[in-house]
């Protein structure tokens, strides 16, 4: 009778595969929570931009010099950020000036890295009125 001899490096296969599938599920889980992260720092910088460019438009035209009405800019901004279902905080920074910080939180899909997802913007907004170049008269 003849003896079979089984090579050395049977089932080695399985080995390699049970170590890199869960490895590799693991990058996967990190590159899509990391991106929804990075989304949601997207959308509250872009929230508070466009929140302080909203306030921009309060503009009072009644007095010589041409200005922010303050009130309105604070409301109009506040009033952006509340359609669109986000806390913020509207501060006026000088005469031709508005400063909106927003706060973003979102869940993450998968949830790896945390539950949620969280990040603040802030923008300033500076009117400019009556020139080209972005000198303020």
């Amino acid at each position: 009778m003849t003896t079979r001899t089984r090579p050395r490096d049977t089932g080695s296969v399985s080995v390699i595969v049970a170590v890199l599938v869960p490895a590799l599920l693991l990058v996967f889980a990190l590159v899509v929570d990391g991106s929804a992260r990075l989304r949601v720092i997207a959308r509250a910088d872009a929230l508070a931009a466009e929140a302080a460019r909203a306030a921009n438009t309060a503009v009072d035209t009644r007095s010589p010099a041409v200005s922010i009405d303050t009130t309105a800019a604070a409301r109009t901004a506040a009033d952006y950020l509340a359609r669109a279902g986000y806390p913020g905080q509207v501060s006026v920074a000088g005469p031709r000036a508005v400063r909106v910080t927003v706060t973003v939180a979102e869940p993450t899909p998968i949830g790896l890295l945390g539950g949620t997802a969280e990040a603040t913007g802030t923008a300033s907004a500076e009117l400019g009125v009556g020139t080209r170049t972005g000198d303020l008269p």
